[in-house]
């Protein structure tokens, strides 16, 4: 029986939702958080639909890439699948949330592997990247470090980095390929890896070539960190505290960033204690700091994650029957008469 016939299944996708509800409600702690004490809900509220808007500005990001390659699927389709991928990036390691993207848009959209294999790469790598050097440069600016005029002129450089680095010939993947891995996994299957590679790379060069293309990312991506910043504001104002922006998105930004190079489900503790030790520098008590962590945690973390779930379980239940003249027809559409890992 094929993958999707058994993912469609209540009986496989509905225990693995609950098990992600409870991995997630037990990472997040909502109960902490509400027990605060005295706050203003008002400005919690808000900053909760804010979270709906994230949601959206992740579909829009992907959706513009995907037609950019070719390949184009309605916002309103890519909303599930983002807010899906987003929520298994958190609780598995290493981003493989994204692996599932890319089955999916192949299953529901017939996109080939290296459309999405690039899309996904200019989104994690591109987006992992903007959000490490933006709140370096945020947190720099507000210690007086480094004034901002340089980082406007820092971080616009930096904006138009990876097309001037691939006009140039710096490929990344290019040197993944050039990896003597045959006789670690086989030289036929690195084979057929390598090759993927070298499409992808060509998509992924295509894509950060293109002016339009890159203006649109950065701008959908700067909207993202922009709503993060707003929501840990929103959480001080609920406190009694004012966060000042600077403060507030180089502190949340670096520890994200800490969290996501720790490769821990959800950071596991890494992103809220180095979130506390920030602001604790930039001067918020350290009791506050920690309150500051935990509302973070209620008005975006938990509804990001029950989105991903919700997701989740509707995207499994409607997933194509995959009988054998489905898959050959896909293969052909896309272009893929082999699977990259090696599977018919």
């Amino acid at each position: 029986m094929r993958l999707g016939s058994w993912l469609r299944r209540p009986i496989v996708w509905l225990p693995i939702s609950v098990g992600l509800l409870a991995l997630l409600v037990w990472r997040t702690r909502p109960w902490e958080a509400l027990s605060l004490g005295s706050v203003d809900p008002a400005p919690l509220l808000l900053a909760i639909v804010l979270s709906a808007v994230v949601v959206w500005l992740w579909a829009v990001r992907s959706g513009a890439l995907l037609t950019a390659v070719g390949r184009p699927i309605p916002v309103r389709q890519l909303v599930p699948m983002t807010a899906f991928a987003n929520t298994i990036n958190n609780v598995t390691p290493g981003s493989v949330g994204e692996v599932a993207r890319m089955y999916i848009l192949r299953v529901h959209h017939r996109v080939d592997y290296a459309s999405s294999g690039a899309v996904i790469v200019v989104e994690r790598v591109g987006a992992i990247g903007y959000l490490t050097s933006s709140a370096i440069l945020a947190w720099l600016t507000w210690l007086g470090t480094v004034p901002p005029w340089l980082a406007l002129t820092i971080g616009g450089a930096l904006a138009i980095g990876p097309g001037i680095a691939y006009r140039a010939g710096i490929r990344p993947l290019t040197l993944i390929r050039a990896l003597p891995l045959g006789r670690l996994v086989g030289v036929a299957r690195w084979g057929r890896l390598a090759d993927w590679l070298r499409r992808v790379d060509d998509t992924v060069a295509a894509l950060v070539g293109r002016p339009v293309s890159m203006a649109s990312f950065v701008v959908t991506t700067a909207a993202i960190f922009a709503i993060y910043t707003a929501q840990l504001m929103l959480v001080g104002q609920a406190l009694g505290l004012a966060l000042h922006p600077l403060v507030a998105w180089g502190a949340l930004g670096v520890a994200t960033t800490i969290g996501v190079a720790s490769l821990l489900p959800f950071g596991l503790g890494t992103t809220d204690l180095s979130l506390v030790a920030l602001l604790v520098v930039a001067g918020v008590p350290a009791g506050t700091g920690v309150a500051l962590s935990l509302g973070y945690r209620l008005v975006s973390t938990l509804p990001l994650g029950v989105a991903g779930v919700v997701s989740y379980a509707w995207l499994s239940s409607r997933l194509p029957g995959m009988n054998a003249a489905r898959t050959k027809a896909i293969n052909e559409l896309t272009e893929d008469a082999v699977d990259p890992i090696g599977q018919p």
